[in-house]
């Protein structure tokens, strides 16, 4: 608003003994109000709190983006063992330990249970 012409009316209303209402113009003048410019004005203060609100959002977003990316990695495989046990050395495994190893049955899965009753049902 500084720099602009105002016109200031300042008015006096009185009323004397009788009960007669007056009215006087104590001031009519045009007036120009001036800023100081050393001071923080409102435009400065709302940019600072916008830019600051704005970065703030920047970092909030780029922090869920980053989350993100780390939930959609698949996990790491982990190596379960070797698939033949033609070139694994047991030597320094117990007897006792591979014998009960190899005197449990394997177990079936059911889909191979189920060829098999087909199978002998037909007979």
């Amino acid at each position: 608003m500084g720099g602009r012409p105002f016109g200031l009316v300042i008015n006096l209303n009185y009323k004397d003994g009788n009960g007669n209402i007056f009215q006087d113009a104590v001031f009519n003048q045009t007036v120009t109000l001036t800023e100081r410019e050393d001071g923080l004005d409102g435009e400065t203060i709302f940019m600072y709190v916008f830019l600051s609100g704005l970065s703030l959002l920047v970092v909030v977003g780029l922090h869920q983006l980053m989350e993100s990316r780390k939930r959609r990695r698949p996990a790491p495989k982990v190596e379960m063992g070797t698939s033949s046990h033609n070139d694994v050395d047991l030597s320094w495994i117990p007897q006792e330990t591979l014998n009960q190893i190899n005197k449990a049955s394997p177990k079936r899965s059911p889909r191979k249970r189920s060829q098999k009753r087909s199978a002998g049902s037909d007979e």
